[in-house]
Order: C-alpha cells, then structure tokens, then sequence
C-alpha cells in the first residue's frame, strides 16, 4: 500500500489503538518536560520518548532542520529512534509504540499551556515525491475545545482522549492551547509495512 493508497481512507483516521490516559500520567510522574524548539520562544514543552541516544530532552526537542544547519548534521525523524526510559517506565506508552515499534522515530508527548501554539505550517521539512516518515497523534488531556483549537486546513478538529489517529500533516495545520494540552506525537517511517499496520488497524473496518 503506498501513502497516497493509505490516504483514500483519510487524512484523519482513528485506529484501534488506545491507552488508559490517567494511568499514563501516574507512570511518567516524576518526569520533567523541556522546552520544545527552544529557539521560538513560545510556550510549549515535552518529553522525549525516543531520542538520538536514549537520553532524554536533547537534540530531538529542538528544530532539526535548525540545528542540522549550525552543526554540519543530517538528521531527520528516523534519526532520533532509541527509546528513552520515559518509554520503558510506561506500559501504557509501550502500548501505543508497539504496533509501529519496528519504524518507529523522533516521538514525545507534546505539552501545550495556555498561551501554547503552533502557528500554521506543513510537517515537511520540502517537497519530496516519496514520503519519508508519517505522524501518529494520541490526544491525552484538554486536546479538544475550548481548551485547544486543532485547526485542519479549514476544519476543527475534535478527538477521543487516549485513541491513536494518522494524521496526514502534509496538509496545513496549526493549533492553540487555552489549558493544559498534553498529546503523544510519533514519527513513523513511512512504508508498505507501515502502511499496512494503519490499514490493519482502522478503527471502523
């Protein structure tokens, strides 16, 4: 199944993938979120789930393409594919990994406060005719208005807490927290395998 065949089923599709969102936040108590792209001084902070080495809220929280061109580096998404011990202390985290754990790269869970935001932009770093990696999202806490507005293209979009979706973020998007916004994003490589994990688990198939 190629990606443009996985997105005749939709750009936001809900999987049969699900984890117990409080039992989540009990496992990763303790853990401290870092500033995300600490370059934008905006409010939003995370916790690594992968990373380049296992260690936690390094090199894969900041912009990749920004510190690519300081550093002489290449990385992208797949780069960043060690699990971390916030990964290894949380079942609940384990569960939702497991089915792409095999193409799994740079994830976290994302925190946005009030006054959080990303404004609208494309998760491509440029055009490419092959796509390299998708985006998995699980909504956890306050994700939905009017405590966070997800803007697709023109739509906003509303989601069940604790369920995996693909999300197709080559479309334009852009969000904005007036709470306390919490959101695991997973960095999928993206191949016929991969691509099949998604169409085994459609939620209404």
């Amino acid at each position: 199944m190629s990606y443009n065949s996985l997105l005749s089923y939709g750009d936001i599709i809900p999987l049969k993938i699900t984890c117990n969102v409080k039992k989540l936040f009990d496992e990763i108590e303790g853990y401290s979120f870092s500033q995300y792209n600490p370059r934008k001084d905006i409010k939003r902070t995370a916790l690594s789930i992968t990373s380049l080495d296992g260690s936690i809220n390094g090199v894969d929280l900041d912009s990749i393409k920004e510190y690519n061109i300081e550093n002489n580096t290449k990385y992208n998404e797949m780069s960043f594919n060690q699990f971390t011990k916030v990964y290894r202390d949380s079942l609940e985290i384990q569960k939702v990994v497991e089915p792409f754990k095999e193409y799994i790269g740079r994830s976290h869970i994302l925190h946005l406060p009030a006054g959080g935001y990303f404004p609208p932009h494309r998760d491509v770093a440029s055009f490419k005719e092959t796509q390299p990696s998708f985006r998995v999202l699980v909504p956890l806490k306050n994700c939905n208005s009017p405590n966070l507005f997800f803007m697709y293209e023109n739509q906003i979009l509303n989601f069940e807490h604790g369920r995996a979706y693909f999300v197709n973020t080559n479309k334009v998007h852009c969000l904005f927290s007036y709470s306390n916004s919490y959101m695991i994003v997973l960095n999928v490589l993206s191949n016929q395998n991969s691509h099949k994990i998604i169409g085994d688990k459609l939620l209404f198939a």
